[in-house]
């Protein structure tokens, strides 16, 4: 499997972490429901932090009717 080296602006303790993740689910080893929760919340803080300083965003809807005003 061939793997990007060096991604610029990617944190090296996220880039090590997400690679061990793809290796375990190209090798189809399950994540435990400690780890899936300690992920979503992970999530949960990282949309919360992006609300605060991004506001909310509502990308998709635009899209959607951008999309559906085309046809």
């Amino acid at each position: 499997m061939n793997t990007v080296e060096e991604i610029a602006g990617m944190d090296p303790n996220v880039k090590v972490r997400m690679q061990d993740a793809c290796d375990r689910i190209s090798k189809g080893i399950p994540i435990s429901p400690e780890e899936r929760k300690a992920a979503a919340a992970r999530i949960d803080e990282m949309r919360e932090a992006n609300a605060k300083r991004l506001g909310i965003q509502n990308v998709a809807v635009d899209l959607v009717r951008q999309s559906r005003d085309s046809q």
